[in-house]
């Protein structure tokens, strides 16, 4: 059961023009979640309570409660795979500046015992806490906006980069969810998929599995001609990564798909190394020859990785 609220003194979703975004009238909003993956782990797996959407002033101006909570496997949610924490609420018509996502996790002690865990990142079959910084009281906090216009139906996909978002708190036996999401309209988004030659992961330089394709993956970067790097906190950062699927008896190569890619163009390079990719650190990762693509609006666009392209 979804139970909406407004804050600051409405009374009702839709009770007074001046509340949520502010422009009068209401539409029709989903907002889902997806997932760019991280290695080694088994299943990422967050417990959402609350969304709240907010104006430019910080104020909370519509409140949804989650009844029950949804408890979601992210890792699940790969390459154009979503699913709704919201699907076709009525809300106030507007600009939304922020988006607070409420969840149940683990105290930050980390003294929650498994058992016990509404959010959790399980890795070789074991459970360990997912610490969400400030999820149970003032939420992750994203930034939009979201606009919905009165009379319309919007969909929007918030995007998590587990490659970047999660990291292990020292050596506590627990793990951080850290808000590296992207907020995307659908209507403007588009997809990327590809094939991957084999033999580009037989090299001396790299880690991943040349059967599975496990510890490889494809890097996306905004802009064309761009230089890969890893997550390292300088520019530029990659905006999101897919790990490949094994070959099939048809292909006999693996392939990949990035989802909700805003129009535009990119750059996407290929990493053997991926699975010694640790945001921030110091280490370097060996990338393929890099690739400029372009994307369109609710279309797919092939980018194939072979050893001798033509």
């Amino acid at each position: 059961m979804l139970r909406p609220s407004l804050l600051i003194g409405c009374l009702a979703v839709l009770a007074v023009a001046g509340c949520g975004g502010g422009s009068g009238g209401s539409g029709n909003l989903t907002l889902s979640v997806t997932d760019a993956p991280v290695d080694e782990a088994d299943a990422v797996v967050v417990t959402f309570t609350a969304i709240e959407l907010l104006d430019g002033s910080d104020n909370p101006q519509v409140r949804f409660d989650l009844d029950p909570p949804q408890q979601i496997d992210l890792l699940a949610l790969q390459g154009a795979q979503s699913t709704p924490l919201l699907d076709n609420v009525v809300v106030q018509a507007g600009v939304y500046e922020q988006i607070r996502l409420i969840v149940d996790a683990p105290n930050a002690s980390c003294q929650n015992t498994p058992d016990a865990l509404a959010s959790y990142i399980t890795i070789d079959q074991t459970d360990f806490p997912l610490i969400v910084p400030s999820g149970g009281s003032s939420g992750l906090k994203l930034q939009g906006p979201i606009t919905v216009a009165a009379g319309n139906q919007v969909r929007y996909t918030l995007d998590f980069d587990l490659r970047a978002a999660i990291a292990q708190r020292g050596a506590t036996g627990c793990y951080n969810l850290r808000p590296v999401v992207r907020v995307v309209d659908n209507a403007q988004t588009g997809a990327i998929q590809g094939l991957v030659d084999p033999d580009l992961l037989v090299d001396d330089r790299c880690s991943a599995d040349t059967q599975t394709g496990a510890g490889a993956a494809v890097y996306l970067f905004a802009g064309a001609d761009q230089t890969p790097t890893d997550f390292d906190g300088l520019d530029p950062e990659p905006l999101s990564t897919a790990l490949l699927q094994p070959p099939t008896e048809e292909s006999g190569q693996f392939s990949y798909e990035l989802g909700f890619v805003l129009a535009g163009d990119y750059t996407l390079a290929l990493s053997c190394e991926a699975a010694r990719d640790e945001p921030e650190s110091s280490q370097t990762l060996y990338f393929t020859e890099p690739t400029n693509a372009q994307v369109e609006s609710q279309a797919t666009t092939v980018v194939n990785f072979d050893l001798n392209p033509s």
